[in-house]
């Protein structure tokens, strides 16, 4: 897939099967880095990058094991962090030696703690999250995600979840592999690029392009930055831009707020 320029501006964008989207504006609500580096003339690919791609640092990758339970586990809330022994050392592993440590900490996410719609009755759905190294690192996540499902099961048996080795229910999991293939982010990164003092704020990726008057982002490696709250207050900048622009060129617009 790419966007199409036309005299220096967005016309639309065209599907991977030749299918053109003709648009007076584009909101790209993709990976940034990838925008720039794949879906733009050659010309545009480089000229928003504020560091070369080998200078740019990347968030962590994210294993996340989804699966349901035959029983519920009511003393669960909605949100837990599980700690494993170490900190700064798995960080470290994590971003600094790019290495699958043989530990790991995991935020544990329970929907039906709020909504019990989520599972049938009697029973519980749940996901982890597990940070990992991105696809800078040299792991073959084929091999490596079904052991890696099997060690965070037995943990969460062994603690919080007793019993889950025995329950659980229709387990399957995305790795950074998929992060790269389905949702087309750079080396696989959960997050866009790291929040580091020199890629935040004014340093993230612009929500207007600078030089492509109406492309627009609301994305996570956009300002101003990650997570669903990032994204969605990326989206308010992205509506209030538009209305900006709209409004100097005379045209009506009516506020999502007003809908």
């Amino acid at each position: 897939a790419r966007i199409d320029i036309k005299d220096g501006k967005a016309i639309g964008a065209t599907t991977s099967d030749g299918t053109h989207f003709s648009a007076d504006l584009v909101i790209c609500n993709g990976d940034p880095p990838t925008v720039y580096s794949q879906m733009l003339p050659q010309q545009h690919a480089s000229r928003k990058r504020l560091f070369p791609e080998s200078l740019t640092q990347y968030s962590m990758g994210l294993f996340v094991l989804f699966f349901g339970t035959r029983k519920t586990y009511d003393k669960i809330a909605h949100h837990t962090i599980w700690m494993g022994p170490r900190y700064k050392e798995l960080l470290a592993d994590i971003f600094d030696r790019k290495i699958l440590a043989d530990d790991f900490s995991l935020y544990l996410h329970r929907p039906t703690a709020t909504d019990k719609s989520f599972a049938p009755e009697g029973c519980d759905s749940f996901y982890v999250l597990c940070p990992v190294p991105n696809l800078r690192a040299d792991i073959d996540w084929a091999k490596t995600g079904p052991d890696l499902q099997e060690r965070i099961i037995t943990a969460l048996s062994e603690t919080i979840l007793p019993e889950l080795e025995t329950v659980i229910t229709d387990p399957f999991f995305m790795t950074p592999e998929d992060f790269k293939n389905d949702y087309r982010s750079m080396h696989g990164a959960g997050f866009s690029i790291a929040p580091i003092f020199m890629q935040s704020a004014w340093f993230r990726f612009h929500n207007r392009d600078p030089h492509i008057p109406n492309l627009y982002f609301a994305a996570a490696g956009a300002h101003p930055g990650a997570g669903i709250p990032g994204v969605l207050c990326s989206a308010k900048v992205v509506e209030r831009l538009v209305a900006e622009n709209e409004e100097k060129q005379g045209i009506a617009t009516t506020p999502i707020a007003a809908l």
